[in-house]
């Protein structure tokens, strides 16, 4: 089968609060970018997937205001209720399947526009069981944590090891969260939901992303094309059923690897590079764990693979369901040497990795490569 390629790639960079566009409009500028960069026009695209749901942009049939943004007005055109990088596995599976030959992929979110988002998230949960108890929903996440470091033995100080490593890189790109930070001023947050404290729970952040994929048949193979050799979802459960999961892990992570494994015939190993979607500090230690790294070695810059290069979540913000194509953005422009100062030397081969929400116990993993590797 033929190999699928990202050819183009645009952003609106994520900020804590975008007060001057509309959230097409940051689609628009976005996508613009991604055909500038790709040398291409709408008029050699085939089709658009987007991601997002109508809950949190506070209209139905979210997927119909997309498409003349991206420049897919009268063709193809999908929604993916969930995460950026579960679209890039729809789209990833029409080009490889010879379905179309040039989609454009779009993960965009406005977090500053929602009062009620807890709210929201709370609608995710077990409407019998857990819903009517009325927590808030981000307190699974504080009984993970728990859980994890339970599990791994590691101290709770990791925790702001994490935070400090992220912060920081993300200072280095002038991301809205970062800033220079050392452990000890982590630790001297507050908790909000023990044992995880303020700055080990990732802000919100308005953001969109754009991406341009194609089959090798339909472009010009360039230097700066980077392929994504293969794309697998795994889990048990979104969040409603809390006797699904296992607490501390992140088994979803290790299983969508084995099917990687399985079903494209490769190795995930010896990759430079992993980026996270860590909405909570202890996310990145546990998927950590699952990828055979030591989870506590993660948080130290030394680390190879290096996670989250780019700041994660924690210093770019929770976008929620673009959450996802920030990150996989990230991982391209480091396997395309633009990373800029947070560039990694000889990066050749990265994985994405990327939940369906804060919560949830179901994510995507994707790998890449550059196309001569």
């Amino acid at each position: 089968m033929r190999r699928v390629l990202v050819v183009g790639l645009g952003e609106f960079s994520p900020r804590a609060r975008e007060t001057d566009l509309e959230i097409r409009e940051m689609t628009f500028e976005a996508a613009e970018r991604a055909f500038l960069d790709a040398d291409m026009t709408p008029d050699d695209v085939q089709g658009v997937v987007s991601s997002g749901l109508d809950f949190n942009e506070g209209v139905s049939i979210t997927d119909s205001f997309t498409p003349d943004q991206m420049g897919g007005r009268l063709k193809f055109n999908m929604l993916v209720s969930g995460d950026a990088l579960e679209a890039v596995y729809h789209a990833f599976m029409m080009v490889k399947s010879g379905l179309l030959d040039v989609v454009v992929v779009d993960g965009h979110a406005k977090p500053s526009e929602i009062e009620n988002y807890r709210d929201v998230l709370r609608g995710s949960l077990d409407p019998y069981c857990t819903r009517p108890l009325g927590l808030d929903p981000y307190v699974i996440a504080g009984l993970e944590a728990r859980a994890f470091l339970a599990r791994s033995g590691l101290p709770a100080t990791v925790l702001s090891r994490i935070a400090v490593k992220n912060i920081n890189r993300a200072a280095l790109i002038g991301a809205p969260y970062g800033e220079r930070v050392i452990v000890e001023d982590i630790e001297a947050d507050d908790f909000l939901y023990a044992p995880l404290k303020e700055r080990h729970v990732a802000k919100f952040s308005d953001y969109a992303g754009a991406i341009i994929m194609a089959s090798e048949d339909a472009v010009a193979v360039s230097d700066r094309c980077v392929e994504l050799v293969a794309v697998e979802n795994s889990g048990l459960s979104s969040t409603p059923h809390f006797w699904l999961r296992d607490w501390g892990r992140a088994r979803w992570v290790r299983s969508a690897l084995d099917r990687i494994r399985s079903k494209h015939k490769v190795v995930t190993e010896g990759v430079d590079l992993v980026e996270v979607t860590e909405f909570f500090a202890h996310q990145e230690l546990m998927i950590a764990s699952e990828l055979g790294v030591d989870a506590g070695a993660t948080a130290d810059e030394r680390t190879t693979p290096v996670f989250n290069p780019s700041g994660g979540c924690l210093g770019n913000g929770n976008s929620l369901t673009a959450s996802g194509m920030r990150a996989f953005i990230a991982a391209v422009k480091q396997l395309r040497g633009e990373a800029g100062p947070v560039q990694r030397k000889d990066a050749h081969r990265g994985l994405v990795v990327s939940m369906h929400s804060e919560i949830s116990d179901i994510g995507s993993v994707a790998l890449l490569q550059g196309v001569g590797e």
